[in-house]
């Protein structure tokens, strides 16, 4: 299924340096705080990657990975990941630890696991170009994602785990790319591991119905994200409390009401009845 797309074709080369498509990333970093994505995007600011952003990625190249891969990211991240006699970080250990016990004793996750590795596919969403790079896909079957995470328990109590951390928007712009390229509407499935001690294993296969929501989500914000991506639209700031950008860069130019302390740029509108 065409999707005419006329955009550079992308490669484990060039995936992640491409500017010329959304992706689930950027789109949830604009949905957070469009400035910050903007910044970002143009290299005008980089957020600090945390110690959890390597765990991710040394529990990703542990299972899914090429040899060529896995070597790469150990010798990048060498520092990060090893300890001075040699030997694996405290963090690092544990994560390899989980990844031996799903090795030995999970064979139904690593079945999720045995398809195309970080296979990649290219469409449209609301004719805006859009990439996914997927953990494992095995064609006309499934599209299947790893995470290692805190916890299988949301921070939100009111709130399901996987729309708190935006996976639902992940699942939904995968298998809508998918379907664009093959005709197959696939399901889609979280191979998680948690951090705890001990690790928590569980594959979750998100509703149908959750995925279609998340999908008109996407498609009624996308156009303006891409809209402020190719300057066509302002970006505004979030002001949370909570974004470090919006922090680094904010200048006082005139009191505000105390009342508002804290508040975001969207929540003093709706105390103003703006919004």
């Amino acid at each position: 299924m065409s999707t005419g797309n006329t955009t550079p074709k992308l490669n484990a080369d060039n995936y992640y340096g491409s500017k010329d498509y959304m992706s689930v990333s950027l789109f949830k970093a604009f949905a957070k705080c469009e400035a910050s994505a903007l910044a970002t995007l143009r290299g005008e600011y980089e957020e600090e990657k945390g110690e959890a952003l390597y765990l991710g990625s040394f529990v990703d190249e542990m299972l899914t990975g090429t040899p060529e891969s896995r070597e790469k990211f150990l010798a990048e991240n060498h520092d990060i990941v090893y300890k001075r006699d040699g030997k694996l970080r405290e963090n690092f250990a544990r994560a390899q630890e989980a990844v031996t016990r799903l090795n030995l004793y999970q064979p139904y996750m690593l079945e999720l696991l045995s398809g195309e590795h970080q296979a990649i596919m290219t469409g449209q969403i609301e004719g805006v170009p859009f990439k996914i790079k997927m953990d494992s896909y095995k064609p006309g079957e499934f599209i299947a994602d790893l995470k290692y995470m805190k916890s299988l328990r949301s921070p939100n109590l009111f709130q399901p785990m996987i729309q708190y951390w935006g996976y639902d928007l992940q699942a939904a712009a995968y298998q809508e790319i998918v379907y664009q390229n093959t005709g197959h509407r696939l399901p889609f499935y979280f191979v998680v591991i948690t951090k705890e001690q001990p690790a928590h294993y569980e594959v979750g296969e998100i509703p149908q119905e959750d995925m279609d929501a998340a999908l008109e989500t996407i498609r009624q914000n996308i156009v303006h994200y891409w809209d402020i991506v190719q300057g066509k639209v302002e970006a505004e700031r979030c002001e949370d409390y909570n974004c470090d950008y919006c922090t680094l860069t904010h200048v006082v130019t005139e009191p505000v009401d105390t009342n508002t302390f804290g508040m975001s740029a969207k929540q003093r509108k709706a105390m103003k009845g703006e919004v």
